[in-house]
């Protein structure tokens, strides 16, 4: 970002000297002679700790640096040494590993990978410091004036020691062609020639006996350009949007997982929450999960990816026996025929892909069969699909009585929303406003967090006389300040007095968090619903959305 050759480079200084910033496993981010200088084992100190996100920064613009020519105390040998120290940073007890920071004299991650805060985390820009520091594959920008049927270019810059005898980036994609470089000094060890080669789409295009900078402009495409495919892959579970559809309900959920987990396309095996659903409790010898889209999808692969804690923490958790797959066609369950033999070979920590011939599906539904010593578990499911782009999500069906598509609900439009309690960090009219989100910190919920009382109520107020007959509370849980209650209640009111509904059915039993809650009763006319929630202990109650229906 600076001004070459006015002095700013000598910055770069205290980079590689002890008494700076250079460490076993640094650097730090605080000059080690600096007064506040501070090693701690807890988070989140930006006095000295080793933070592999600000690393990867550092060495890109250390990389930069180097191959724009300008004078510095800095050499590839440094950038080298740099990047070795950051590949042992990401490392624990032997295994790859990154969390948030590290100690930079023992590389320890102690105090800064605590439960559920930042195991695998993945602030890391390796790849890139590879191709485009170390190696040197750099793109051209073009000119203004670039012409778009004139062929691109790259630099080539490597920063690679001219001590070493050899290396190789191979298939690299850029501009729609496949770049190899490789640096063989004597020629013997890859045989494909002396020196520096870069190869395109396998053919040779330049090369040098020195590890110098070169410049290559990539010749014209031998052939015409593939015309793209008018149909995209995609999966059609997955819900990060907070829209209705596509919608989970499993036959069992773990209180202390969530179902939401399974579509919010992510999944790893951690033998811990947060991003997983299990069975662990449930009295069933199979239980399954339903995905519905809403609308009919034309599905071809489902995936699968089973868990398996294997005695970690005392979990029960295992791989399934057996899992069945079947998918709502017309009005039936119909068994999905695999080609190939996964139903009764589930394998944990991995994908579980399931392939047939394409058919038309409105839901689909994941049979787990229990292990003899366990409860089975899931931590994501995709149901992947062709289908021309862009794909408009299915609108929620009609009736929903509660909905009010916010913020007019505070500006004395119906049906009104109001609480007990409202959070100074949450907004009650995200209550019912069409749209849930179950993820950490959402911005689109309500929850009763700091209340003084032992249980909190949410209303809503249709403005006039209504029947309704059911209720989906979508609970929100963050595992710390707000959980799930431990019960809950549903009142109307008769113009004098608030009345609890008769001949109460909740599913599930007990409230869960993270996944809807229902509770059926015999109809009611009135003109405003009232949920009552009983806190858990001094965790508070809280949901992202509330359904009323008189279906």
């Amino acid at each position: 970002m600076l001004d070459a050759n006015k002095g700013y480079e000598a910055a770069w200084k205290p980079l590689m000297d002890r008494d700076g910033f250079y460490a076993d496993f640094g650097p730090t981010t605080v000059e080690r002679h600096d007064p506040m200088f501070l090693l701690q084992k807890s988070c989140c100190w930006w006095s000295g700790q080793s933070w592999p996100y600000a690393t990867s920064q550092t060495l890109k613009a250390m990389a930069n640096v180097l191959q724009s020519g300008r004078q510095s105390d800095l050499s590839r040998l440094d950038y080298v040494k740099l990047l070795q120290i950051y590949a042992r940073s990401h490392r624990k007890n032997g295994k790859p590993y990154l969390a948030e920071a590290l100690h930079p004299d023992t590389g320890s991650f102690e105090g800064h990978d605590g439960y559920n805060h930042s195991e695998h985390y993945f602030h890391s820009g390796f790849c890139d410091l590879v191709i485009t520091g170390l190696v040197g594959l750099k793109p051209v920008t073009p000119s203004n004036d670039f012409n778009p049927a004139e062929a691109p270019s790259f630099e080539l810059t490597p920063l690679v020691p001219s001590s070493w005898d050899w290396f190789a980036l191979d298939d690299v994609v850029y501009h729609g062609r496949r770049i190899s470089i490789v640096w063989d000094r004597l020629g013997t060890r890859y045989r494909r020639g002396q020196g520096l080669t870069i190869f395109v789409d396998g053919e040779k295009l330049a090369s040098s006996t020195n590890l110098e900078r070169l410049t290559i402009k990539l010749p014209p495409l031998s052939r015409p350009t593939p015309t793209p495919r008018a149909e995209t892959t995609v999966n059609f579970a997955v819900n990060n949007d907070g829209t209705y559809y596509p919608r989970l309900v499993a036959s069992y959920s773990s209180p202390n997982t969530s179902i939401s987990k399974l579509n919010d396309g992510n999944f790893w095996y951690m033998p811990h929450p947060p991003n997983r659903w299990t069975c662990e409790g449930s009295p069933n010898g199979k239980d399954s999960v339903v995905i519905d889209f809403g609308t009919k999808r034309p599905i071809h692969t489902i995936k699968l990816y089973p868990l398996d804690d294997g005695g970690e923490n005392d979990s029960k958790v295992r791989t399934p026996q057996k899992i069945d797959l079947e998918a709502w066609v017309g009005n039936t369950w119909q068994s999905i025929v695999s080609k190939t033999d996964v139903y009764g070979k589930p394998q944990s920590h991995r994908a579980n892909v399931v392939e047939f011939d394409t058919i038309e599906a409105t839901k689909v539904r994941a049979t787990l069969h229990h292990p003899d010593n366990g409860k089975s578990g899931l931590s994501e499911i995709e149901v992947w699909g062709d289908v021309i782009l862009p794909l408009v999500p299915q609108a929620p069906p009609a009736g929903n009585l509660a909905y009010n598509p916010g913020p007019k609900n505070n500006g004395g439009e119906f049906p009104k929303v109001s609480a007990s309690h409202t959070s100074r960090f949450d907004r009650i009219e995200t209550a019912n406003d069409g749209i849930t989100n179950f993820l950490p910190n959402p911005p689109n919920r309500w929850t009763s967090y700091e209340s003084k009382s032992a249980t909190d109520w949410l209303e809503i107020d249709f403005g006039k006389e209504t029947e309704f007959r059911r209720v989906e509370l979508a609970i929100y849980d963050d595992r710390g300040g707000v959980q799930a209650p431990t019960s809950y209640i549903v009142q109307y009111w008769t113009g004098t007095e608030w009345i609890e509904v008769v001949n109460s059915k909740r599913t599930p039993e007990l409230p869960i968090g993270g996944q809807w809650n229902e509770i059926r009763f015999d109809a009611v006319r009135s003109s405003k619903v009232r949920i009552v929630f009983t806190h858990r202990g001094q965790s508070r109650s809280g949901v992202s959305e509330v359904l009323v229906w008189n279906d």
